[in-house]
């Protein structure tokens, strides 16, 4: 037996639906059918399967470490993208490393070149310069006719200028997003709001680390990690969002600008969050 369908063979005798399993580990029930279905290259990122059976192996009471070691040929290598990663990341400190090496020599060596100059001059007196007060009566008496006359050109544009006015801008700076929420009522514990918005919207969290999914109905995914903050910019096609939170009342939620309160929850620890879009 597969572990996907070991799982779902585990649950099922538990008593426990798919909704039950959500509201319980804070997983999405099109996330528990992948996992369920064994296919876990389906998953938005397939190195977090791990962290997802953990989730799931504890409702139902199982020993991870044990599935782990007894289905390992149904997991994907763990970390195979992390050490692709890891390796650009030190290909990418080794030129920095060249370039800056390279610019520190080119430094030096101007430096040096500016000793050398100042050397040279102080023995061939190249940088010599004639005092200001050596200046002939002939070019002190021209300077003065010039500022002369720079004065009366100053004072002819001066008065037209006073009567001139200043445009204003038309367009004027870019308005911010602004959003409206109203908060239409709850199922279980899932939260639903209507968002009126005018621009981009956006999405902020700042708190305690959590479990965050975060996906819209346009097929985009913008969060599905373990993190502490965060901000995301939602597409533009998108007209409702979907958002769930591990530890709810750990975190701090603005949509839009407006901050959004998991009070009406009660005491749920895992939230679940529906907006609808709607852009002016």
């Amino acid at each position: 037996m597969k572990l996907g369908a070991y799982l779902r063979d585990k649950r099922e005798k538990a008593g426990v639906t798919l909704k039950e399993m959500q509201q319980k580990s804070g997983i999405r029930k099109s996330i528990i059918r992948i996992i369920e279905a064994g296919d876990f290259s389906q998953l938005p990122e397939p190195n977090h399967v791990y962290f997802l059976i953990e989730k799931y192996a504890k409702v139902l009471g199982l020993d991870a470490d044990n599935l782990f070691s007894r289905f390992s040929e149904d997991l994907p290598e763990e970390n195979e993208q992390s050490k692709k990663r890891q390796q650009s990341e030190n290909e990418d400190f080794k030129y920095l490393r060249k370039v800056l090496i390279s610019f520190g020599a080119m430094i030096g060596i101007l430096f040096v070149l500016w000793l050398i100059l100042l050397q040279v001059g102080s023995e061939t007196d190249v940088f010599e310069q004639t005092p200001i007060y050596e200046s002939t009566a002939f070019d002190i008496e021209s300077q003065d006719t010039e500022d002369e006359s720079s004065d009366e050109n100053e004072e002819e544009t001066a008065e037209p200028a006073e009567d001139e006015e200043t445009p204003e801008e038309d367009g004027g700076s870019e308005s911010e997003s602004t959003a409206d929420i109203s908060y239409i009522g709850m199922d279980n514990n899932t939260l639903y709001y209507d968002v009126t918005v005018s621009g981009n919207l956006e999405v902020t969290l700042a708190g305690d680390n959590s479990w965050v999914s975060l996906s819209d109905d346009a097929g985009n995914t913008y969060a599905y990690e373990e993190l502490s903050e965060g901000e995301y910019e939602i597409a533009e096609d998108a007209s409702a969002l979907y958002l769930t939170i591990g530890n709810a009342p750990g975190q701090e939620l603005t949509v839009g600008g407006e901050t959004v309160s998991s009070s009406e929850s009660t005491d749920a620890i895992t939230v679940h969050y529906e907006f609808n879009i709607v852009r002016e």
